[in-house]
């Protein structure tokens, strides 16, 4: 390629970035509410007595039960553990800042999309718990303001309510993972480190598959004494993270507005006083698993190891953009999961934390992609297979011990 040409082409590669950028934009400004946070117009709490206050539950009949094609589903009685799945964003609307369980856009999506592309993945070995949770709109990530963090605390109340009668009422003290996605690992980073590191409960915890929200490598340094970062395909009482992004790809930080919970430390004696304060996310370095390998180093994991990507398979997809905002409806309806596509894709975590893959090899694992070359959307669906197995392994060896 001559240097005109190569000129050209970096012009045009720039363009169609930034123009991805621009649309990003427009669309985070739509979805912002007209109103600051106002606890006096929060939905009505969930009550998680009620089988309608959970997405996935043994007793109901939801879409986390679906497997892959050719792939059996598990007898009752190989099902040795449970899983407390907290789900992704699904609620955009910009008419308040946290989501009604019945709100039907942010429920569909959860029930057709979520149940079945992401929290099947454990329906191997465990019962699938996934509650519905009054979640923070998606602008919640996208402002410095004071009304997202407000909003997610909200979300996690619920979330850690959820968790007690998890416990409480239906665990029954059996061995369990926590399972999460973008704003459900924000919640999940701090449920782990609030209610399960430093309880008993740790002891019966297998992992914590803790994906799509760059997990800080600082809370494994003070925060967090039991719980550590995954090594191998076979550690237990670990975090596995990880955030997909194409090689050549990066985070754009520039768009980057989010904040993690921290504990609060008492200046004086360095403990933890109970609370929790919010801080820049992009300040912090990030953990990162390769799915592949389950290693933590930046070594390649070839695509020959990629076990498989699955994806959704739709009787009904009739869905714009347009029907985030606060609209009736959205027609999407999972009818099934698609057959497993070996060797999809090659992995390695960078240095800065990231997990970087090579250019799928079907096309509907990259039509979704966010700003920067972000596979977010497919965290899951791209290592499905690889997920799927290694629940299980990581569960054979919480049993041996």
């Amino acid at each position: 390629m001559s240097i005109i040409k190569k000129i050209k082409s970096g012009i045009s590669k720039a363009k169609r970035s930034a123009d991805k950028v621009g649309h990003w934009v427009g669309f985070a400004q739509q979805v912002r509410p007209s109103r600051d946070f106002n606890e006096n117009r929060l939905p009505s709490p969930p009550n998680y007595s009620s089988r309608k206050s959970w997405a996935a539950h043994p007793e109901i009949d939801d879409k986390s039960s679906f497997t892959p094609l050719g792939i059996e589903k598990a007898k009752k009685e190989d099902l040795k553990a449970d899983v407390f799945f907290i789900h992704p964003t699904t609620f955009f609307g910009n008419k308040g800042w946290n989501a009604s369980l019945s709100h039907p856009v942010a429920n569909t999506i959860v029930d057709e999309v979520i149940m079945s592309g992401q929290a099947s993945v454990f329906n191997s070995c465990c019962r699938i718990f996934a509650p519905r949770y009054r979640q923070a709109t998606f602008h919640s990530f996208l402002t410095s303001r004071d009304s997202g963090v407000k909003a997610l605390d909200v979300a996690y109340s619920d979330v850690v309510r959820a968790f007690d009668f998890f416990i409480n009422h239906l665990n029954d003290g059996r061995p369990f993972f926590i399972a999460s996605h973008s704003q459900g690992t924000v919640h999940a980073m701090r449920l782990i480190e609030d209610k399960i590191d430093q309880t008993d409960l740790v002891k019966r915890m297998v992992a914590a598959y803790t994906i799509g929200f760059e997990f800080p490598r600082v809370k494994f340094e003070g925060d967090l004494k039991n719980i550590k970062p995954s090594q191998s395909a076979t550690d237990t009482q670990c975090v596995i993270a990880y955030d997909t992004y194409i090689d050549g790809g990066r985070p754009m930080t520039i768009l980057d507005r989010t904040k993690l919970p921290f504990s609060r430390r008492d200046p004086s004696t360095g403990k933890k006083d109970g609370n929790w304060e919010w801080k820049s996310r992009s300040k912090f370095a990030t953990f990162s698993t390769n799915p592949i390998s389950w290693k933590s180093n930046t070594e390649l994991a070839d695509a020959s190891q990629h076990l498989g990507a699955v994806s959704n398979e739709y009787s009904k997809s009739n869905f714009k953009m347009d029907s985030l905002l606060d609209k009736e409806i959205a027609e999407i309806e999972t009818a099934r999961l698609s057959s497993i596509y070996k060797n999809e894709v090659s992995a390695r975590c960078g240095e800065d934390g990231i997990l970087y893959i090579s250019k799928p090899v079907h096309r509907q694992f990259r039509m979704m992609l966010l700003p920067g070359g972000n596979y977010h959307n497919y965290d899951y669906s791209l290592f499905y297979m690889n997920l799927r197995e290694n629940v299980k392994v990581r569960l054979e060896a919480f049993l041996k011990k």
